[in-house]
């Protein structure tokens, strides 16, 4: 097995993360990813890896690149993936190193105390980064794996996951590469540890629609604010606790979160409309159809209760595109987690920990719709994510390209 420092210098994997985090890729970005996906591309063109920029929506592409194996009957082959949009810097810290920082320097990438920090720093150009140069390596040292080693670098999984899905639904965005994957590795940040199994997720708005009045005379009203109030007190005393019997081994438990609550129009005015927005993460055994339905049967039982209760629930819309969000649920014993396992534990000195009730990934959407089996792994740690001081270890970073380097040599002969 090689030693990946061997093929690459640090200042250069240190370049390159701050580079793509100096490219904003959030979604109040007019071009969105345009621009790092054709910073991407040229990298990998300069650093002779195969590349294309397969088109998803708009100016926006997924950036996939590979290196084919020496034994394609034979071979396994991985894919890496990694997204390569941002949340938007509306919460981070302008003033993070004791001087006010201008918005643009959000993305700059600085260095302190070891940490490369900045908007998608963690979230994760810095693991994008280490795949990227893994593959580098890989090609540097001439190593001739067996199978294909691909990387795909996926729009929008921060809104809609646009990217991925149309990953899994464009055969012939890898068809015609001749390429078949075997495996697949997410890298969301885990802090060296691995997620085989986690929650579906799926955004829903509940609209309650009640009537106008004056506040003189509420009763010449319905108020939605208060019909609101009702059915998710509803929602706590019924649903709740059958959420909480619902669990998983690696998953967690069933849960849902009420993220806002928006309604009305003023102080002296009965509230004429309310809008509940949830968060709901569910398990195996659960789906899509069957999460929706409960909600749907606590709001037919209010109306029997009171033909003055009005609600309808939707998928969020900033949230639909077109595959639901269904759990991620790989066997332990499958030959991508055992050579995620084993290549971690080779790495940090010591056998890595299987992370449980981790936040939904594109991860889901490969395994069940691509249908090959899915690890999540990646170099910092998540709860820096979307917070005011993202960063990642430096040599997170370099252990990470090391871990990438090791699976994929371990993967293409399980």
């Amino acid at each position: 097995m090689i030693r990946a420092t061997d093929y690459y210098d640090k200042q250069e994997l240190i370049d390159l993360t701050k580079d793509l985090i100096k490219i904003p890729s959030h979604k109040d970005v007019k071009t969105q990813e345009k621009e790092i996906a054709e910073y991407m591309y040229e990298y990998f063109r300069k650093n002779n890896v195969e590349v294309s920029l397969e088109h998803v929506i708009d100016d926006r592409s997924n950036v996939i690149a590979y290196i084919k194996g020496n034994d394609g009957e034979n071979g396994k082959s991985l894919m890496l993936n990694g997204h390569i949009d941002t949340v938007p810097p509306d919460n981070m810290n302008v003033n993070l190193f004791g001087a006010e920082m201008r918005p643009e320097e959000l993305f700059s990438g600085d260095i302190k105390e070891g940490y490369i920090w900045g908007r998608g720093a963690v979230d994760m150009k810095g693991p994008v980064a280490a795949m990227m140069m893994a593959l580098v390596v890989l090609k540097r040292a001439n190593l001739n794996l067996a199978g294909d080693i691909v990387f795909s670098g996926v729009v929008g999984e921060e809104t809609k996951s646009e990217g991925t899905e149309h990953l899994v639904s464009c055969e012939e965005c890898l068809v015609k590469k001749h390429i078949k994957l075997d495996g697949a590795v997410v890298g969301e940040p885990t802090n060296f540890k691995y997620v085989a199994s986690h929650r579906g997720l799926v955004w829903l708005d509940i609209k309650i629609k009640g009537k106008g009045a004056h506040s003189g005379t509420p009763h010449k009203g319905i108020n939605a604010i208060e019909k609101a109030v009702e059915f998710l007190s509803k929602v706590k005393e019924e649903l709740y606790p059958k959420l909480k019997e619902r669990q998983h081994d690696f998953m967690g438990t069933s849960v849902m979160n009420i993220g806002t609550i928006q309604g009305g129009t003023g102080q002296s005015t009965v509230a004429e409309e309310a809008l509940i927005r949830l968060d709901r993460r569910y398990v195996e055994g659960e789906t899509l159809e069957s999460v929706i339905q409960e909600y749907q049967e606590l709001i037919d039982e209010m109306k029997k209760e009171d033909p003055s209760f009005d609600a309808k629930i939707t998928r969020t819309p900033e949230s639909v595109s077109v595959l639901p969000h269904p759990p991620l649920n790989t066997g332990m014993d499958e030959s991508v987690v055992l050579a995620v396992k084993k290549s971690i534990e080779e790495v940090i000195g010591y056998e890595p920990e299987v992370k449980t009730e981790y936040g939904w990934t594109d991860g889901a959407l490969i395994s069940n719709y691509m249908k090959i089996p899915t690890v999540v792994f990646g170099p910092g740690d998540i709860s820096l994510a979307h917070t005011d001081e993202e960063r990642i270890a430096i040599d997170d970073l370099v252990k990470g390209v090391e871990v990438y380097t090791h699976i994929a040599d371990k993967f293409s002969v399980f």
